[in-house]
């Protein structure tokens, strides 16, 4: 059982105001526990010197450019496998744009009931904005806000919104959050699970300001609040390492072209519960922050989740199918392709709403319009995706993951 007082933490960031941040955020919340952070830092000319962070921190690796997520997330395990054998303790990887939330008394019990449970690494639930592409936390907000618009019946203009409505089927309106932060399971125009809007009081600069960040709009997360097992589909921005053999199972990705699959993070996971480690998932420890000049808009990165998602999906037992990555991918491609599309319509429409109603300035306007541009930008570059050179990576992904395996086993 662990029950060390050291906590170990390890992430990887270009931006160590933001990670200093985070970990000033730990040292206050955790008074009993000795918190010892590891940095690998990209994106950067020279090595942040020790002094500018609010704690000891030990620097993993500073690179002038920015390796792929995947690479990043193998050389922090490694390093942090290293720690806790020398050190003992509990383990953390951390994204770098969170902050702590829970009490200290509050985090010591879920330790010592993961402990009880045998728990070798456990996922905690973010709460605050969602860590998803902020093009997945648009559209039922946007949908939300014209059914508003069209019942509440005030204001001009509300022709071109009622007849963009009129194939909308609406189902009763509701109060449960459960995916309703993240577009690509819940949107459905067809079937639409529609949350209340006030228009009247909605705060329009605050609003759009929310959709240019993806931050949350009309819809939260739910929020777990007991301990419960994991299935080893989830995402590891929030990892708790009890167990530092877990950290033997390695990130993975597919390479196409100049694109590298994003989610490397839920392979590791699959990969550990496919090796029999006991894995759980916790209530939040900590809050998602996003912010604008940190989440920025990038084709390439939302095609990397495409991809990255599809591979997930693809995962059958021990091994990852083609047959499955190649259904799951057009399934991504059509649904995130409908998102975007959708998306860009209703924010045109409803800035020529704001407009005429006199609720917002050219600033705004200007962000609605930006907005709706890189979406079809991206719609675009979607269209470029060669799926017969990608089940060609997809192969290569599998046999080399065949190979390593074998490796292994001999």
């Amino acid at each position: 059982m662990n029950l060390s007082k050291n906590i170990h933490v390890v992430l990887a960031t270009a931006h160590p105001e933001v990670a200093n941040r985070l970990l000033i955020s730990m040292q206050q919340a955790l008074p009993s526990f000795d918190v010892q952070a590891s940095v690998l830092l990209f994106g950067m000319a020279q090595p942040i010197k020790p002094c500018k962070f609010s704690i000891p921190v030990d620097l993993i690796e500073c690179f002038v450019n920015y390796p792929p997520i995947v690479d990043n997330r193998n050389i922090c395990q490694l390093h942090l496998k290293q720690k806790m054998n020398e050190r003992g303790g509990i383990g953390f990887i951390l994204d770098d744009d969170l902050l702590w939330s829970l009490p200290e008394l509050s985090f010591i019990n879920i330790i010592n009931q993961l402990n009880e449970l045998g728990c070798d690494m456990a996922f905690s639930t973010l709460s605050g904005d969602s860590p998803i592409p902020k093009e997945y936390t648009r559209t039922s907000p946007l949908l939300d806000v014209l059914l508003a618009i069209r019942d509440d019946g005030v204001g001009g203009d509300i022709f071109q919104i009622n007849e963009y409505l009129s194939p909308v089927e609406s189902v009763v309106t509701s109060t449960d959050s459960i995916n309703a932060h993240h577009d690509f399971y819940s949107f459905n125009p067809r079937d639409f699970n529609r949350y209340n809007v006030n228009v009247a009081t909605l705060k329009w600069d605050d609003f759009i300001d929310c959709l240019v960040k993806g931050k949350a709009t009309t819809r939260n997360i739910k929020l777990p609040s007991k301990i419960t097992p994991a299935n080893g589909r989830e995402r590891g921005g929030a990892t708790i390492v009890l167990n530092s053999e877990v950290l033997l199972c390695k990130n993975d990705s597919l390479r196409y072209s100049n694109f590298i699959s994003r989610r490397s993070d839920m392979v590791m996971a699959s990969d550990a519960f496919t090796c029999n480690f006991k894995l759980f998932n916790t209530p939040p420890l900590l809050e998602h922050r996003r912010d604008e000049t940190f989440d920025t808009h990038d084709s390439k990165k939302l095609i990397g989740d495409i991809l990255g998602y599809a591979l997930v999906e693809s995962r059958d037992v021990t091994t990852f199918c083609q047959k499955k990555f190649a259904l799951n991918l057009s399934k991504r491609i059509e649904q995130t392709t409908l998102l975007l599309i959708e998306s860009s319509k209703m924010m045109r429409l409803l800035g020529k709403w704001l407009i005429k109603n006199n609720h917002i300035g050219a600033e705004q306007i200007s962000s609605l319009n930006s907005m709706a541009s890189e979406n079809e930008q991206v719609v675009l570059d979607i269209k470029l995706i060669d799926l017969d050179e990608v089940i060609k990576a997809f192969k290569i992904f599998a046999t080399n993951r065949n190979n390593t395996e074998s490796l292994m086993a001999g």
